[in-house]
């Protein structure tokens, strides 16, 4: 479903169609929440790095880079004359950047702030990375694979929270338990990329 059409959905629930902020916020607000209730193998984002110059040090600002980024999931050197993947950098956390005999360690990256740190054993300016990134949740360009394979995630979410906030408790915890179904099918469905 796109976007209005969830919006409609919730309208029928909730017989409420005079209440189009709310609605379309809730809406809003289950995408993201649906997504973010896990990793999903559909959330990642593949795409070549280029750097100005050749490093052994590279930093990126990845919020300038993708507005939707949500989480690193690899980065890898590429050889940009053959076409060639490369090695996978070591994603670490930021303390880890110093081995045990404090020197710091190559071929790793780390986030820190609005930056990935990257540290290379050889000098480098081409990178393959993948990313999560979070759904486009703007009325006027919304896409959610959620919303196309599992809707009623979104629609019954959506729905319970215009309930609570027209004060509709009873209303609110029936669809509340619904989610929680429809949360458990979308998980079952996508945390693999093949099926059994």
């Amino acid at each position: 479903m796109n976007f209005s059409e969830l919006c409609a959905e919730v309208y029928t629930i909730t017989g409420r169609p005079d209440r189009v902020a709310e609605t379309e916020s809730a809406v809003k607000s289950a995408t993201l929440k649906a997504h973010q209730s896990d990793f999903y193998f559909k959330d990642i984002f593949e795409s070549g790095l280029i750097f100005s110059t050749s490093a052994f040090i590279q930093n990126l600002d990845y919020r300038a880079l993708l507005s939707r980024w949500r989480a690193l999931k690899y980065i890898r050197k590429y050889d940009n004359t053959s076409g060639t993947p490369g090695k996978f950098l070591d994603i670490i956390q930021p303390e880890e950047v110093l081995d045990k005999y404090k020197v710091q360690k190559s071929d790793v990256c780390y986030l820190a702030g609005a930056y990935l740190q990257i540290n290379s054993a050889t000098a480098e300016q081409y990178y393959l990375f993948g990313c999560y990134l979070q759904p486009d949740i703007n009325k006027d360009s919304y896409t959610s694979w959620i919303a196309l394979d599992h809707p009623y995630a979104i629609v019954f979410d959506a729905a319970a929270t215009v309930f609570k906030a027209i004060g509709k408790d009873e209303e609110a915890a029936t669809y509340r338990t619904m989610v929680a179904e429809q949360m458990l099918l979308l998980k079952g469905s996508n945390i693999l990329g093949v099926g059994y």
